[in-house]
Order: C-alpha cells, then structure tokens, then sequence
C-alpha cells in the first residue's frame, strides 16, 4: 500500500503509532531481508524447496511420505490427495510445503476458505521458518491467497485481518502497511472481537501494557464475558507484574 503525501499532523500521528505498535514486533532477520531485498530477489520455486527439504527427512517420514504419494495413484479426490500431502509437511515443520499443496487445493475448490487455509498455513511460516528463500516463499503466496480470499469473500473481515497481518509479520517497502490496515480494519469493525484481540497482543508483544489493558478494558464494557479478552486481561496483568485482582477474569476465562 503506497502513502500519499503527509501533513505534518498525520506525520506525527504515524510516527506515533510506530512507537506504539510496531518496534521489535517483527523479528530482525525478517524486517532486513523483507524491506530491502523482497522486491528484486528472485524466490526459489517450490520444486526447489521441496527437493531439498525431502533430502533431509528421516527414514521415517520418507516411509511416510512415500505412503502417501502411493495412495496418490488410487482413485481418491484430488483436494484429498493434496490435503493429505500438505498435513504431511506442515507435520514436518515445513509450513512453506504445506501451504503449497493447500494452495493447491485451493485451485480445485475455489472457495474463500480454502484460500484462507493455504494464507494462513503459510503465515504460519513466517513465525516457523528463517530461511529467506522460504519467509518470501511464504509472504508472498500468503499474500496471493488473502487476496483470492477476500475477492470471493469482500465482507469477511478475518480475511482482510489476515491478509494484514502478513505485512506485520514480514513488512515490505512501508513497513507501517500492516498496522494501518489493521486499525482501518477496526474502524470498519469496531465491534469484531478477533481484530481486538490481536491489536491487543501487539501491544503487548511491544510492552505496551497500559495501552493493551485499556483497549481490552474497553472491550470487555461491551462484552463482559468474552472468554478470549478475559483471558488475555489474565495474560497481560502477569506479564506486566501487576497485583490487580484477576478473580472475575478467570471466571470467564476458564468457562468452556
């Protein structure tokens, strides 16, 4: 998302929502390779990826994955097939492969969950993952698949959160193009509890603690039994070493 020019106003406003959100949140390795090479390096294809990451399972999981390429000759469902393949690596800490074949079936079924599925399998990768063929691998098929998502799906907003999420996890040439879709997204939909829950994590991942408890205060006005935000309030008043009474949070926080 490019920036249109700033007034002085919104540039101060954007310097401050940097320092609220965005410092550490993404990890180092992944903000120098990302912001200053995504754009001209040329990403080993998934053939590549697969070859070497096959060279280095045990005999095991070759055993394993040979079963499954076998079944692969019968009769059963492609998207069967492919699912089956992409629980295989997903299962071997190979997240980049997984969402390859999801993204597959995502082909054949052509529904925005199975967009969503193969994004989110590869957002994953980019928490799992550190080698930089892969989290570019991973970044940019997850931002293909969002986008095939939300164009089947343009009011569902855990899409477009997701979608979001991968510029915070893995920023390209604006590194704020994360966190303001998000809270353009929480403008939009003030009242979607999944959109709170992760501005709140943020800000606690930043140690923001005062700013995470009164958004989840706020929150928790609305809808004072929400399993997710009581339970976070549990979460950030430990993390922050507060002596505040979490007695009426766990009451809702270990309710099924």
């Amino acid at each position: 998302m490019k920036l249109s020019p700033l007034s002085l106003a919104s540039g101060l406003l954007l310097l401050c929502l940097c320092t609220y959100f965005f410092f550490e949140i993404v990890a180092p390795d992944i903000k120098q390779s990302n912001v200053s090479k995504a754009k001209d390096l040329d990403v080993t294809g998934f053939e590549n990826l697969l070859q070497a990451a096959t060279t280095k399972l045990s005999t095991v999981q070759k055993a394993e994955l040979d079963q499954i390429l076998q079944n692969d000759k019968t009769s059963e469902p492609e998207s069967e097939k492919l699912k089956s393949l992409s629980g295989f690596w997903f299962n071997a800490g190979r997240a980049d492969l997984a969402g390859a074949y999801a993204l597959q079936v995502a082909e054949v079924e052509k529904t925005a969950e199975a967009w969503s599925i193969a994004g989110s399998t590869f957002l994953e990768g980019l928490d799992q993952l550190t080698q930089e063929k892969e989290l570019l691998y991973c970044r940019q098929n997850a931002v293909k698949a969002f986008q095939n998502a939300i164009s089947l799906a343009p009011k569902e907003p855990r899409f477009r959160l997701l979608l979001a999420l991968v510029d915070v996890k893995s920023p390209g040439e604006n590194p704020m193009a994360g966190i303001q879709a998000l809270l353009g997204l929480e403008k939009e939909y003030p009242d979607y509890a999944p959109i709170q829950y992760t501005l709140t994590r943020l800000a606690m991942q930043t140690g923001q603690w005062e700013k995470a408890k009164n958004r989840l205060n706020r929150f928790l006005e609305k809808k004072s039994d929400d399993r997710e935000a009581n339970c976070l309030m549990i979460q950030l008043i430990e993390q922050a070493k507060w002596s505040d009474d979490v007695s009426e949070y766990k009451k809702h926080c270990t309710k099924e």
